[in-house]
This record gives structure tokens, C-alpha cells and sequence, in this order.
């Protein structure tokens, strides 16, 4: 009989972007907040870079370095006025959780959004590590 990983001793990768994508316009799209002043959405999602899941030495880890985009919008509710622009996480990578949110346009609303959309968006992508590693896990050990 040939082993060809004894004791998952060595590097097996498992690439998790395509998944990746998947989960972010499942978790992401559509994320609203609704208050009494407005109501925005994001409403388009864009996602590039590196997703994998590894197995070494019988340790299950994830490596990801990804950009991510997300389209925002949005209208005030007495005035009907609507809200546009984007936030984008130049990095956002495995071994961080304090990430750097850039909003561009959004005009004068750019605090109320930072202030009040970026903790909905946070509290989603910080649940993204286990639930990449749980759902690939068993892919890289034998």
C-alpha cells in the first residue's frame, strides 16, 4: 500500500475563492440598515485575490488576501433624496480583523455611514474565517 500523505505531515491546498464570492454575495448583499432617516443596501459585491484553505503537519489553516468592493445605496426617507457610493477593504486578510474601510462618494452622509453601516458590514466579515474553515475543512484531511 503507497500513502501519499502520511499523517497530513505534508502541504495540501484547497483554492476557495470561487466559494469565497459565493459567501459574500450571500452574507453581504442586500445587508440593509433602516433607520429612521434612510434606509441603504448594499447592493453589489466585488471580490479579487487569494482564498485558500491548507492542510500542514495535520493543522487545518486558511490564507486569504482579497480586495473587497461593495456598491451602496440608498435614499433618505422624507425627502426622497438618494444616497450612493462605495466601500472598499484593500486588504482584507487571515491574520487581521481591524480593517481599513475606504468610503468613497456618499457626499456629506460618509460619518453617518462610517459610523452607522460599517459595524453591520464588521460584524459579517469577522464571521468569515470559521465559516471558511468549517466549510472546507474536511476537504484537506484525509
Amino acid at each position: 500500500m503507497v500513502v501519499n500523505n502520511p499523517n497530513n505531515w505534508h502541504w495540501v491546498n484547497k483554492n476557495c475563492l470561487p466559494w469565497s464570492k459565493q459567501y459574500f454575495i450571500d452574507n453581504l448583499e442586500n445587508l440593509k440598515l433602516d433607520n429612521d432617516a434612510y434606509v441603504i443596501t448594499i447592493t453589489n459585491s466585488s471580490i479579487s485575490g487569494d482564498c485558500d484553505v491548507t492542510q500542514r503537519k495535520g493543522k487545518v489553516l486558511c490564507i486569504y488576501d482579497m480586495v473587497l468592493s461593495f456598491d451602496v445605496e440608498g435614499e433618505f426617507k422624507k425627502s426622497g433624496e438618494s444616497i450612493k457610493g462605495s466601500v472598499k477593504i484593500p486588504e482584507f486578510i487571515h491574520d487581521e480583523d481591524d480593517y481599513d474601510y475606504q468610503l468613497n462618494e456618499f457626499g456629506d452622509y460618509k460619518a453617518q455611514i462610517r459610523k452607522e453601516f460599517i459595524p453591520l458590514i464588521h460584524e459579517r466579515l469577522i464571521k468569515f474565517q470559521k465559516d471558511l474553515i468549517d466549510s472546507h475543512s474536511k476537504d484537506v484531511q484525509e
